[in-house]
């Protein structure tokens, strides 16, 4: 295991994975800089211990900041906002800047990109990897998979790791739970497809992985649970353990703005099934929360 007490961490995006691995590092005796537009975030961060600084990582001003004594660097940076525009701006021209960075400094640690499964295409319900799944349908799945390819190319003889996280939940980030807790008996949208999620604890573990993995782990891998599940099956087991009845789901899209319909996509979202196989392998990594029954389970109570 790679030593990291005493080294130095960049985090770019203190977003929901962004908080907790900066609080870990710290923990963990690291020196952590930090990078983010969002001022309250900064100032918790910088609470903890965190150096810390105000401004978009798509630009050219933090890099300054970050100077030349980083030995390791994650990008776990979110959208812009702005729909599409702002994928582009936070995912693809961040990274630009990451690699204009690390070109400028001579940077030679490890890096990592913390993507996204929206990169996977429609499989019918099928069992996908990072090899056998189609592209994406979408453009804002694109855009991912073009984020990606400006990071692997700009990080060329570096460790470079492309983490594509399934969906994210946990404690405090949980809309599925809160939806279902208010018992509706019908809810937009489709529920006769796979859902792939991960827990927060599970995305940081696997980032931490990396970072100290004896052997680089380079290349692009998935991190999501050991079992998708249909949403429906999902919706089902959470309702029953509140008490609620089942809810159906309408066959129609989610008009309240609510998740990634909000970028003008229309349709059924993706149906595939994704492994965490090759992540496993490569990186020793196992889920804590292997399923959605173990992840929900302890979020239940949650107000």
């Amino acid at each position: 295991m790679v030593e990291t007490k005493g080294k130095c961490l960049l985090v770019l995006g203190c977003g929901y994975l962004g908080r907790i691995l900066v609080g870990e590092a710290i923990a963990r005796g690291m020196r952590v800089k930090a990078v983010s537009r969002n001022l309250d975030t900064l100032a918790e961060v910088e609470e903890m211990g965190a150096e810390v600084f105000a401004g978009l990582v798509d630009e050219d001003g933090w890099h300054g900041f970050a100077g030349g004594d980083v030995d390791f660097v994650v990008n776990c940076v979110s959208s812009a906002g702005g729909g599409l525009a702002g994928y582009r701006q936070s995912y693809v021209e961040g990274n630009r800047s990451l690699c204009k960075w690390a070109e400028e400094v001579g940077f030679a640690g490890r890096a990592i990109y913390t993507s996204s499964v929206s990169v996977y295409g429609d499989a019918g319900g099928a069992w996908v990897d990072e090899g056998t799944a189609p592209p994406p349908a979408n453009e804002r799945g694109a855009l991912m998979r073009e984020s990606e390819d400006v990071f692997l190319q700009g990080m060329k003889g570096v460790a470079a790791t492309v983490l594509r996280l399934a969906g994210l939940y946990g404690p405090g980030r949980h809309l599925m739970l809160d939806r279902l807790k208010l018992g509706e008996a019908e809810l937009p949208g489709w529920g006769d497809y796979y859902l792939n999620l991960v827990r927060i604890e599970d995305a940081v573990s696997a980032v931490w992985s990396c970072l100290e993995a004896e052997v680089a782990v380079s290349g692009v891998f998935t991190v999501v649970d050991d079992e998708p599940a249909l949403k429906q099956d999902i919706a089902a087991w959470i309702a029953g353990t509140l008490g609620n009845p089942v809810p159906r789901y309408t066959g129609e899209a989610d008009g309240s703005g609510r998740g990634s319909r909000r970028l003008g996509e229309t349709g059924r979202p993706a149906n595939r099934r994704i492994s965490n196989s090759a992540f496993c392998e490569a990186a020793g990594w196992r889920p804590r929360f292997a399923s959605f029954r173990e992840g929900f389970g302890d979020l239940l109570g949650e107000g």
